[in-house]
């Protein structure tokens, strides 16, 4: 278990495979990625064995699913890194990225970005208080160890368009107000 800044963060990190790990180093990180979990009410270990699962996928698969991310945010807080900061994850993959994102994070933002996927209880992706705390402290940490900007949080949205995370993506208010959550925590001298 690693300790930041008062934050337990577990590691448990998934086997190097080609549908969710490929062991890649990234180029460099210019940005951090929220996404929301498919699965509502899935717990952070629920999702760290699905990508974890996905390595598994065999030759007669009728398709192939490459997904995973950095960190998971449980629903209470709980926060699980499955992959080491320094290797490319799977979760801004498209076949057209947004103006902004190949402006600022390059041709496939997977290879200069951080993700970290929020649990959820139900299909409205509302999160709950706690997965936004432990999600806003994760973030502050890694602006910092980065040197990276407020600008330099994304939606999965502002990145391909896709709908997630869904709440923030439907609803901007929501949106602005985690980025102030986040900004709140550096502002407490924490």
């Amino acid at each position: 278990m690693k300790v930041e800044n008062g934050m337990q963060i577990e590691q448990r990190f998934i086997s190097i495979n080609k549908f969710s790990r490929p062991g890649v180093l990234l180029e460099g990180v210019r940005g951090i990625v929220v996404h929301w979990v498919d699965g509502a009410g899935q717990s952070a270990q629920n999702v760290v064995d699905y990508f974890e699962i996905l390595g598994k996928q065999g030759q007669l698969a009728p398709y192939e699913s490459f997904a995973s991310a950095h960190f998971v945010v449980g629903l209470y807080g709980e926060i699980l890194q499955c992959i080491p900061e320094n290797e490319m994850a799977y979760h801004v993959g498209a076949s057209a990225y947004t103006t902004i994102a190949r402006k600022k994070l390059g041709s496939y933002p997977n290879n200069s970005t951080l993700g970290i996927e929020f649990c959820h209880p139900d299909r409205t992706g509302v999160f709950r208080a706690e997965t936004l705390c432990a999600a806003a402290w994760l973030i502050r940490a890694l602006l910092g160890r980065y040197k990276l900007a407020y600008g330099d949080i994304y939606r999965h949205f502002d990145i391909t368009g896709k709908i997630c995370p869904k709440y923030f993506a439907e609803n901007e208010d929501a949106w602005r107000e985690f980025l102030h959550q986040c900004r709140a925590i550096e502002n407490s001298g924490e």
